[in-house]
């Protein structure tokens, strides 16, 4: 297709000569210099809930184009020609909900020492790609503050800290720093520079009497010191470029509100923050509800006694008004990525691989096989229900899935944590 060549104008300018109207600018056909700058860079959105999704009531019978939408995949049926789900995937390990936690890298932290980048989990590892190229390598987010409900891992098998509070992610990506905060912040990178300076020297000083064991920690120590390290430089290389403004509104009461009614918020400000290109990477996880049963209306039950249904079809119920709406609120993501045109011609969906799952399949029995998964736009051929099967007593290895992703993403690797090759069948457009 041939794209239209226009004179550039620097993005300040524009923002300058706005008049004062706040808008959400993305990168603008006039903006662009050359052709390269009309291309849509590949983003990565991974979504997860904690306690599983019902098989019953999310595994389609049929495989193929001719599925039939199952009640949890129903919220999703204007998008099923453009999305695919899997069956039959899963990282072959146990652990019920502790597993849940390792739903993006399939590996438990006890396991990570004998990779080479830990437990690293895809959405990190398609972040340290990206690198400085955007004010974020990657956005965490979590719906409530809860340690099962990390699912994001950096490569010393640490977890990656949340964005639990809306406003908060809405400060990170439009709040202006005045120039007091700006000399307030960078003398903070400043002595936390000192600080891991003086940390690396003393241990360095004493580590001709640490034993084999120790200097292993040691060595993690450092990975981890590394990567504080990196995260000061890019802050310190974004600090004096000014981020967009929106006029995107939020409610002083927003982050008081139940998960019901807050979910749409965080979906809003992911979109922008890919709009933006504040980042190309984000995570979001649900687990817990919070107060008021997260406001959904019919559920008058805790989240994870609702998930232990014992099969009794009120309580089942129950659970499925819960998963069906998290099932809506992922499908309302989509459909704001599709309303979203860029420069290139396509819309927001076609360059943004969206993931949706869990690392558990049934909360009533904590069982880690066969997981939900669902994956959106991309560049990837969808339309259909795809299921593997298992083979000598295992799974097909859900980083095949990842590593197929990651390389679509850009990453020139022929293996992630424990896959065993590309995801069979899962073809590029």
């Amino acid at each position: 297709m041939n794209i239209k060549k226009y004179t550039p104008i620097d993005r300040r300018t524009f923002l300058k000569g706005a008049g004062g109207v706040a808008l959400s600018l993305p990168l603008l056909e006039s903006m662009a210099a050359s052709e390269e700058d009309l291309s849509s860079p590949t983003r990565m959105i991974c979504g997860a809930v904690f306690y599983g999704l019902m098989p019953k009531f999310f595994n389609p019978v049929e495989v193929g184009k001719d599925y039939q939408l199952t009640p949890l995949l129903q919220p999703l049926s204007q998008h099923k020609q453009d999305m695919t789900v899997f069956s039959g995937l899963d990282h072959n390990m146990g652990g019920g909900h502790h597993s849940t936690r390792y739903f993006l890298n399939g590996i438990q932290i006890s396991q990570a020492a004998a990779f080479e980048q830990g437990n690293i989990s895809v959405d990190q590892k398609a972040a340290n790609f990206i690198g400085t190229q955007t004010r974020y390598p990657s956005l965490v987010l979590g719906a409530t503050s809860n340690d099962f409900n990390l699912i994001s891992w950096s490569e010393n098998s640490i977890p990656k800290a949340q964005v639990t509070k809306v406003s908060e992610l809405h400060r990170k990506l439009f709040s202006q720093l005045g120039p007091r905060q700006k000399a307030k912040f960078e003398k903070s990178l400043n002595d936390k520079n000192s600080i891991l300076d003086l940390v690396r020297q003393d241990a360095r000083k004493h580590q001709d009497k640490f034993s084999k064991a120790d200097k292993e920690k040691l060595d993690q120590y450092f990975t981890s010191i590394r990567e504080l390290e990196k995260r000061a430089k890019q802050s310190r290389n974004w600090l004096d470029k000014p981020k967009p403004s929106t006029d995107y509104v939020l409610s002083d009461e927003v982050d008081s509100l139940d998960i019901a009614q807050r979910m749409k918020y965080y979906y809003d400000l992911m979109v922008l923050a890919l709009q933006t290109d504040s980042t190309r990477v984000i995570s979001l996880s649900f687990s817990a509800l919070g107060p008021n049963y997260g406001g959904f209306t019919g559920v008058s039950h805790d989240y994870h006694s609702l998930s232990h249904h014992g099969n009794v079809p009120e309580t089942m119920e129950e659970l499925l008004i819960i998963e069906k709406a998290y099932m809506e609120g992922f499908a309302y993501f989509l459909d704001k990525l599709k309303q979203i045109k860029e420069p290139s011609g396509k819309t927001l969906f076609d360059s943004t691989m969206s993931l949706f799952g869990c690392g558990m399949s049934s909360g009533n029995s904590h069982s880690n096989r066969n997981l939900p998964v669902v994956l959106a736009g991309g560049g990837f051929k969808h339309g259909e229900h795809k299921k593997y099967a298992r083979s000598n007593g295992r799974s097909v290895e859900l980083n095949n899935l990842y590593l197929s992703m990651l390389q679509k993403f850009g990453l020139k690797i022929d293996k992630f944590n424990t896959s065993t090759g590309t995801l069979k069948g899962l073809e590029w457009t």
